[in-house]
């Protein structure tokens, strides 16, 4: 839950730096940009790390290795770690916090066209 809270602050702060920054002034139609692509930004990092640490590309990676390497360098090759045993990290703070910034995205939607 920790981990959650911080990574939607420092989420926000960096949406607020975009503004400040980019956009020269604050306004909720720069914060519902700069919201959607944080927070979509962050589902995407989410889902490919995810997919990188169930395994999905071990297949194609070994197989690629094995093609490309020259036969005398073959056994370095299968002493290699697969990608699903080097990357083991928590994504569900990504998804929860990029969901939370969507979700209050498109809460400030709402108020922006009403």
């Amino acid at each position: 839950m920790k981990k959650i809270i911080l990574n939607l602050l420092i989420s926000q702060m960096l949406i607020a730096l975009i503004i400040l920054f980019y956009y020269k002034e604050f306004s909720l139609y720069y914060y519902i940009n700069s919201s959607f692509i944080i927070g979509g930004g962050m589902i995407f990092i989410g889902l490919i790390s995810f997919v990188f640490s169930t395994g999905f590309f071990d297949v194609f990676v070994v197989s690629l290795r094995k093609t490309i390497t020259p036969k005398r360098q073959m056994e370095d090759v299968l002493s290699m770690r697969k990608p699903s045993e080097i990357f083991t990290a928590n994504v569900s703070p990504l998804f929860i916090g990029g969901g939370m910034n969507l979700a209050i995205m498109g809460i400030c939607l709402l108020f922006y066209y009403l």
